[in-house]
């Protein structure tokens, strides 16, 4: 059996549009695109007082931010700062927070679309269930698209934002809540959109 024994969300609000991530030097913070302070601040939330372990970071849109600056800059000027570079590249937010919370033990990015989220937690079970490890960490997030691609981006926009973060493991321990592997109710246009329903559907 697999169990959730830390979880942690973030759902942008009018109210807080951004997650808390003071606890980030301030050189860093200011370069974190939406993305990767959302992944920062769950996965810190759930890597406090624990052992490191391994990571499975999923995405439909990763970067898109990060991405759409780098294209912009790239047609205005003809270079891209290696910089600037480094902070689009796909698995950028999931290197960030594990960096920040000096974590050697490896990732794993999953991109496969609207799919991600599924595709990233069966990716995080499988692994449990191959007994290849004891203790293992899932994290999705995707943040909002920018306009500029809303008429291509295939999905309704404004998008669906969050971030989600889930300690798993297969030792049974007194509060440790089962992890339902059941389908979710429902049908989602976006990653984020099944990601909220898990939030909803099973830690509520």
């Amino acid at each position: 059996m697999i169990y959730i024994k830390r979880a942690e969300y973030f759902i942008p609000s009018e109210e807080s549009p951004l997650p808390d991530v003071k606890f980030v030097p301030m050189l860093t913070r200011r370069r974190l695109s939406q993305l990767s302070k959302m992944v920062v601040a769950v996965n810190d939330a759930i890597s406090k007082d624990e052992q490191p372990c391994k990571v499975t970071f999923a995405s439909q849109f990763g970067e898109i931010s990060q991405q759409l600056k780098i294209s912009q800059t790239l047609l205005d000027t003809g270079n891209v700062s290696p910089a600037h570079f480094s902070l689009s590249v796909f698995n950028a937010s999931i290197a960030n927070a594990t960096i920040l919370t000096k974590n050697t033990a490896g990732y794993s990015a999953v991109f496969s679309g609207k799919e991600a989220f599924r595709d990233g937690l069966r990716d995080c079970v499988a692994a449990l269930k191959a007994q290849s490890e004891q203790e293992r960490v899932f994290i999705f997030a995707d943040e909002r698209i920018p306009e500029t691609y809303a008429p291509v981006a295939g999905t309704p926009y404004p998008n669906a934002v969050c971030a989600l973060a889930l300690r798993l493991t297969t030792t049974p321990g007194e509060g440790l809540k089962e992890l339902d592997e059941s389908p979710l109710q429902g049908e989602f246009a976006t990653a984020a959109e099944e990601a909220i329903a898990f939030i909803q559907q099973r830690l509520a």
